[in-house]
């Protein structure tokens, strides 16, 4: 009898062990710096030339693909919408202070059946139709003070809020589109504040939302019920960013600081610094194995600013440095921006000129198309047609 009950706790032990412990944990100190080229993860590049009738400068994150439009936050000229060709087609709102303009435009999101568009306007989300008028607004003042992202999905607004705020109630929040208040997810921790900065994301995959922090260990998904669960970790050790002020800022480029972070249904793609290295970091998450490189700093105000990326034998194009990730027509996508000047100092080059791709036609198609383009010219889109 007494065998049985210890057979019986042994088994309680067991099935209550916490399932985190069998994530994948995200760790820079174990990843090998293995090679992978373009053509191993992708059997198509396009590269889309965005429209210079209208000034962009920076473009912020995220940029949505819906229906047949591209979605961009712009430095300059606010949220403007382009057809698949990059064509601007409509610009939404405007920069300002009157009645539906908006003074920030960091982070938006859009209804991806009827092309709403909703702006995290500070502490105000501002409402826009498709054509681009201004609907409504409604505040989250009582929902939080600082917000790092948005999504939309399921007919939803999903926020995730700044957590390194002592008065900062939730880890994050789901509206619905009248801004009515639906779910929270409440801190557990001791509230915590520090001197500089080090925001959060949120990214979509299937029918998901996903959400991470640099200052938490586990990035959770919230499922189509609104309920969560943990998807993987960030390793736990002393070199994650402090949870205090810290007197030298020079110190934050030696912290493991994730700085981007999406996944594909067979990849796990996180930017981030640690001990003054940039790396870019793709993790095959069936067999757990990584790849790796290392950015550096590039010498343009906007566009691509890092050197590195992944090798490209596509076409011997730039390096491909992954941004952002959507799906359509059950394939899946990544994205990223490039600048013009890249492209063209790019195939002066000897190396370039040397250099036999995977796909020769790809290789003139580029050369065609950095012959087309002026240093001045606005960025453009190189998407990635992932394999099935």
């Amino acid at each position: 009898m007494k065998s049985k009950y210890l057979i019986l706790i042994a088994f309680l032990v067991l099935s209550c062990k916490s399932p985190e412990k069998n994530l994948y944990q995200f760790d820079p100190r174990t990843l090998k710096e293995n090679k992978i080229t373009l053509s191993e993860i992708a059997d198509d590049i396009t590269y889309i030339p965005l429209d210079n009738s209208m000034p962009m400068g920076l473009i912020y994150y995220p940029r949505y693909f819906v229906n047949n439009s591209i979605y961009l936050s712009t430095m300059n000229s606010g949220i403007l919408v382009f057809d698949r060709k990059g064509k601007l087609i409509r610009k939404i709102g405007a920069f300002g202070r009157g009645p539906g303009e908006y003074t920030y435009c960091y982070y938006f999101t859009v209804d991806d059946k009827n092309e709403t568009v909703y702006v995290l306007d500070s502490k105000i989300i501002k409402v826009y139709s498709k054509s681009g008028n201004f609907l409504r607004s409604f505040s989250l003042n009582e929902n939080g003070s600082s917000f790092d992202a948005i999504e939309f999905s399921n007919s939803k607004l999903f926020l995730q809020n700044s957590i390194q705020y002592e008065d900062t109630r939730y880890e994050w929040i789901v509206l619905d589109t009248l801004g009515n208040l639906v779910k929270t997810k409440r801190r557990t921790d001791q509230p915590f504040s520090v001197n500089w900065s080090a925001g959060g994301g949120m990214y979509k995959l299937e029918n998901r939302i996903y959400c991470w922090n640099p200052w938490r260990d586990t990035i959770f998904s919230i499922l189509p019920d609104l309920s969560n669960e943990p998807s993987f970790l960030f390793a736990p050790w002393e070199n994650r960013v402090p949870r205090s002020m810290i007197t030298d800022i020079s110190q934050f480029q030696t912290f493991n600081t994730p700085n981007s972070v999406f996944e594909t249904n067979n990849y796990l793609l996180c930017g981030y610094t640690y001990n003054k290295k940039i790396g870019l970091a793709l993790i095959d998450k069936k067999i757990k194995k990584s790849y790796l490189t290392y950015l550096e700093p590039g010498p343009h105000s906007y566009g691509t600013t890092l050197i590195g990326g992944i090798f490209n034998d596509f076409d011997a194009g730039v390096r491909f440095q992954p941004e952002n990730y959507y799906e359509e027509k059950n394939r899946e996508y990544i994205i990223s921006l490039i600048n013009p000047i890249d492209i063209k100092a790019l195939v002066k080059t000897n190396e370039f000129k040397r250099s036999q791709p995977k796909y020769p036609e790809k290789k003139k198609e580029l050369e065609q198309l950095a012959t087309s383009l002026k240093e001045t010219d606005n960025q453009i889109l190189m998407i990635v047609k992932l394999k099935k």
